[in-house]
């Protein structure tokens, strides 16, 4: 039976439960946006975990939009979770009054959307919920920063997670002999002491051969920290400290320095935290060049060491997940210096890379419990990081934004090139969106020049070639050719051949869009003439030949930055950090 009898006979339907829900794809594209949130916290089996997750993706444009925008943007958002069979059926979710969807998202990459996403953390919505003991909770900030998982309903706290760890600071706070102390950094001289209830200073941690960093003419001032941490070591005090080359290890029982550690030789120490390891302490650091490391602070020995995708790593943020140590990296782009919206997940038992977030500027906030852990960036994004088994199957796309998106042939396949903030160009199958080959690092060798600015291809003699261009501040630009086939920058005189015919980029595009255009291309469809132009997260396709609007407007979730049209007429738009292909159907 698909219901059962209540109160005078009456046949009543079954409510669907949150799983079925979830699997629906009407429910996903003309639910009440408030209504579908709710539901996504207790999603718990894989295919309601991974609609979950698509919905959350663009659900701060959920609740504005209405059901046709947000057909788009589900169906396109299932895409960069690698799932195009959901991405087909919520585009062909029919809508009273509206047309059917004309153009289809045939691939995407996910660079830009994550599982562990669940939302906004200051006011705006959807707020960040999650499940706890069965029923959602919201998390927000506390005071003093701190995490907490609160009813969604009355607000009330449900649980006040301990935060991951304390963060290196100006001063931390121990406990010696029963009293507790505040170790605080001071410009030129080793830390001081000072009575945590009263404030009272009570002296300075010693330097080198005994000296107190006293003022004094015999004084030998020892290590002048900028940042401090406390560890327990052999049930001892300890404090660390942060010299610039390395550590500095104080025993607080003596006072004295009980050791120094060299972290890096060929890099600058940047981010640093404390954790600990089989008993042991263990501080995880990050260099300014992008090494990453983890020494045993019991022995003082670099116990393994790694590298991260990034460089100036100035954020080092434990996140214990699933009961196990890990460490959340920030740092900036090797290639052009920017700080980069994204953190690495490392685990440190063993030390290894696992993950790349979309995290957002800002600081990190962590809180663990229930072998869960929650990140809170300084903007209010709110996620949620688990062992359980990822979301969806996700193909990385660009590190950094998309600015240029072309199409070639090569090898007899039809593929599109991609071009970015990141200083590389990638390679796409047109057919299957699967990647070719590893990246081409494109960064000019001086270091002004910014991003790959232009893309542009051609065929000489039979090879496919790409040409990338680049812009320095003062809006100068420099180009270098690539031969696809080879992976490899074109010889000197082919690379002349082909930019002088690539000489002034890409066509001019008229097209009767208002001011603002973001983007703009060129080509044909059906054979007549069309403009394709993009304005903000608005794309339209024009028919230049003076008939109506091909198309109505394709909304994306974040600003469209890069168009293209291929000689078969699908559309390749870069938006974020990811590159999407469009169909007609």
């Amino acid at each position: 039976m698909t219901g059962d009898l209540r109160g005078g006979g009456e046949l009543k339907a079954e409510q669907p439960t949150t799983e079925e829900q979830l699997a629906d794809p009407r429910f996903l594209v003309t639910a009440d946006p408030h209504e579908a949130v709710l539901r996504l916290a207790t999603a718990s089996g894989p295919a309601a975990r991974l609609a979950a997750a698509v919905y959350r993706a663009s659900a701060r444009l959920h609740g504005e939009a209405g059901a046709a925008t947000r057909r788009q943007l589900l169906a396109l958002d299932a895409a960069r979770f690698g799932d195009r069979a959901l991405a087909g059926r919520l585009a062909a979710v029919s809508l009273a009054q509206v047309p059917d969807e004309r153009w289809r998202v045939d691939w995407a990459t996910g660079s830009g959307v994550h599982p562990a996403f669940r939302g906004t953390a200051d006011g705006s919505w959807p707020p960040p919920l999650v499940e706890l003991d069965g029923r959602p909770a919201v998390i927000t900030r506390g005071e003093g920063g701190a995490l907490l998982l609160c009813d969604p309903a009355t607000g009330e706290p449900l649980l006040r997670p301990p935060a991951a760890g304390s963060a290196p600071g100006e001063e931390c706070a121990v406990v010696l002999d029963g009293l507790a102390l505040t170790v605080r950094c001071e410009r030129g001289v080793p830390p001081r002491l000072f009575d945590a209830a009263t404030g009272e200073p009570l002296g300075a941690l010693e330097g080198e051969d005994g000296a107190d960093g006293e003022e004094g003419e015999d004084a030998e001032p020892g290590p002048a920290p900028s940042a401090v941490a406390a560890l327990t070591r052999d049930g001892r005090p300890h404090v660390l400290g942060d010299d610039g080359a390395g550590f500095a290890l104080w025993d607080l029982t003596t006072l004295e320095l009980a050791g120094r550690i060299v972290v890096f030789e060929e890099d600058d120490l940047q981010a640093w935290a404390v954790t600990e390891l089989d008993g042991r302490p263990h501080a995880v650091v990050g260099g300014f060049r992008g090494a990453v490391g983890l020494w045993d602070l019991h022995c003082g020995e670099r116990v393994a060491e790694g590298r991260s995708e990034d460089a100036d790593l100035w954020t080092a943020v434990l996140a214990p997940v699933g009961g196990r140590p890990h460490v959340l990296t920030v740092g900036s782009n090797p290639y052009v210096g920017e700080p980069l919206e994204a953190a690495e997940l490392w685990s440190l038992d063993p030390l290894q890379r696992l993950d790349r977030l979309p995290v957002g500027w800002g600081e990190l906030t962590t809180a663990a419990a229930h072998g869960r852990c929650w990140v809170l960036t300084g903007g209010g994004l709110a996620w949620e990081l688990s062992d359980a088994a990822p979301a969806g199957c996700r193909t990385p796309g660009h590190r950094a934004g998309v600015r240029a998106v072309a199409s070639t042939v090569l090898d007899g396949r039809e593929v599109v090139v991609s071009g970015g903030d990141d200083e590389v160009l990638r390679l796409w199958d047109l057919a299957t969106g699967e990647p070719l080959g590893p990246p081409l690092t494109t960064a000019p060798y001086e270091d002004e020049w910014e991003g790959v600015s232009g893309v542009w291809t051609a065929v000489v003699d039979g090879r496919a070639y790409a040409v990338a261009t680049h812009e320095d501040a003062y809006e100068n630009t420099a180009e270098r050719v690539w031969d696809l086939a080879a992976g490899a920058e074109a010889a000197p005189e082919v690379a002349r051949r082909i930019a002088e015919r690539a000489a002034g980029g890409a066509p001019a595009v008229a097209a009767p869009e208002p001011e603002g255009v973001a983007a703009a291309a060129a080509g044909t469809l059906d054979g007549r003439p069309v403009a394709v132009s993009a304005v903000r997260r608005r794309v339209r396709v024009w028919d230049l030949s003076g008939e109506p609007v091909v198309s109505g407007e394709l909304a994306f979730p974040e600003p469209v930055t890069a168009l293209a049209l291929t000689p078969g007429g699908r559309l390749l738009v870069g938006f974020g950090e990811d590159v999407a292909v469009l169909s007609r159907h």
